[in-house]
Order: C-alpha cells, then structure tokens, then sequence
C-alpha cells in the first residue's frame, strides 16, 4: 500500500519543480502519416493527430495544470526551433531550447536539465516526453504529485511512473516493480529490473506478474539527476557542465556547438536508467495512456473519442477499419 502524500510536502515540492518536455525526437516511425496529413514528415509531437492541437501543444497544455510555463523547458531539434516557438505562443513564458544535432535522449536530457540548474540549482525536476496521449490528463497529474513525492523518499532521488498494463505487448518497455518498503513508509516500489520490447513469451510472463509499461515520465531532484548522468554518462554530463556555466553568456551558444561537435550518442533509458540502482516506480491507473509509437497504437488509443473520426476524414478512410485486432496499447 502506498502511502498518500500529504498537503504539505505536496506543496513543498510544487514550489521548486520545473517541467522538462522532450520534442526533440525524429518521429521517423510515423512519417507516412504526418506526411498524409500535413504534406511533410513532421515529427509526431509537431502533428495534429489527436484532435486539433498537436502532441507537444497538448503536454504543454497538460504539464501547465501544475507546473507554471515559466518553469517549463522544451528541448527540441533546431530544425524545428521556429515550429515549436510558433506552436506555445499562447504561453510566452515556456522556455525552448535547441539541440545542434541529435546525440539521443541522454544528450537530450541533458540539456534541457543544465538551463533548469543554471536557474534554480535545487530545482526538483519532472520530465515529460512530448509525443504521447492522454484520455484523462487529470488522472495523469494526480499521477504525477504521487510521482514528485516518491522520488523524494527514492533513495537515487528518482522516480517513474509506470502504466498498469492490460495487454502483453511486445512494442512497449516494461519495468518490473520490486517488493515494497512498508517499514520505510515509501511512497513508491523499488524497481527490479527494466524490458525492453520483449517477446511475446516474455511479454505474458511481464503482464501474469504485474509488471508495468514504462511511461519515461521521471521525477526527480536537479542533482539526483545530474548525478545519475555523471556516474552513467560521464563525458556527456561533463561536457555539458562546461555549457552549464555559461548559459546566457555570449559565448554560451559557441560553446554549445562545439561540444555537440563530439558528443557521443546516448539512450537514456537504456544507458542511465536500466544501469541505475535505487530508483522507484509509481502505478498510474486510468490515465488513458498510449505512446501512440506506431499509427496502429495511435488508432487504438483514440478508438471511441471524436478524435479518431476527425483523423480517419482527414486521411480520407471514412468507411474503413484502421485498427488492426493485434494493436497492444
């Protein structure tokens, strides 16, 4: 049984939190689709695929029910700067930031994390990925102050949010909770062990055990996670700390080139998290949540909201089925 958090240390932790929203990904799994309906292969948080505003307008959206724009950060590509400024205008005090090229979601993270520290070094961070979609967001951010505080009773400082799963699907990550700590109170289950993508023998073992899906949404203190980077990601993090320092300086930007210039690739994931010891995960029910990972997913996920008609008259299928009976999430 996890324990509630209370008023207080909700409220504490708001106070010094700052929203990470990653937008700074390819989308090349999806760019049939968003070249069908846009007439470019836009990356799919930059696509109106679920009603009339795009992914990453919709996390922005979501992320400001509770954390306020001028403590939100987008990373994006620089390909896309001048798309996502023009896409949260109407929320002027939301930050972007963009990647020189593409080194991966650890350089991708980190980034974004090194503007949150040059602000506020004790900062406490939440990270939204900006390409998935939510029937009841509300659930989501009741989801996410139950998040805040397990990462703060975490013994890394870290936590995730895991997706009840109702399905073994093989195209989703997996994170396998751990026994629960009832005699240290925590609000949050250690985490066992990570999948990723696994069979489909594997994938039922995962779901007869009550494995969750991974959501990649994390919480966390600025420094745990600069810490975790540190210890995984060592050249990364270093050569970001060079960054770090001069943030908003004149020579910030040429230093940022230059370090993009040899910045090995990094997952996030699979190279910080799954090597990672003392993290917790939080189950969240009923949020509605898909990855939208694949065009199929992305139709099941709407099936049953106006959504999904609005996107089939657009691609122009009315009169066709286009979820398949094998889509998992």
């Amino acid at each position: 049984m996890h324990r509630r958090p209370s008023m207080k240390s909700a409220i504490s932790i708001r106070e010094r939190t700052w929203a990470i929203v990653l937008a700074a990904g390819d989308g090349t799994r999806m760019a049939s689709l968003t070249q069908a309906l846009h007439g470019q292969p836009l990356p799919k948080q930059f696509a109106a695929l679920a009603g009339k505003r795009t992914f990453f307008q919709q996390t922005i959206d979501r992320v400001s029910l509770i954390i306020p724009p001028e403590r939100t950060i987008a990373v994006v590509s620089q390909r896309h700067k001048d798309l996502a400024h023009q896409q949260v205008a109407d929320l002027p005090g939301v930050r972007i930031v963009s990647q020189p090229s593409n080194r991966g979601t650890g350089p991708g993270l980190l980034l974004p994390l090194a503007h949150v520290l040059a602000r506020d070094p004790e900062a406490r961070v939440v990270v939204f990925p900006s390409d998935h979609h939510f029937q009841r967001p509300m659930a989501l951010m009741a989801a996410v102050l139950a998040l805040e505080v397990a990462a703060e009773d975490s013994p890394a400082g870290v936590a995730l949010l895991g997706v009840t799963a109702d399905s073994p699907s093989t195209e989703l990550g997996w994170i396998v909770p751990g026994a629960g700590d009832a005699e240290g109170g925590r609000s949050g289950l250690p985490i066992a062990a990570f999948v990723e993508k696994p069979d489909e023998r594997k994938a039922r073992q995962l779901l007869d055990c009550g494995a969750l899906w991974n959501t990649m949404i994390v919480a966390a203190s600025g420094r745990a996670l600069w810490r975790l980077m540190l210890q995984h990601l060592p050249a990364q993090a270093l050569a970001m700390s060079q960054y770090l320092s001069h943030i908003d300086t004149a020579e910030g930007d040429e230093i940022l080139q230059s370090i993009y210039r040899e910045m090995p690739a990094a997952d996030f994931s699979r190279d910080v998290l799954e090597r990672a010891r003392g993290l917790a995960v939080v189950p969240m029910l009923d949020a509605g949540w898909s990855d939208c990972g694949t065009p199929q997913r992305l139709m099941a996920a709407l099936k049953g909201t106006p959504a999904l008609g609005q996107l089939i008259e657009r691609l122009g299928l009315r009169g066709h089925s286009p979820v398949p009976r094998s889509a998992s999430a």
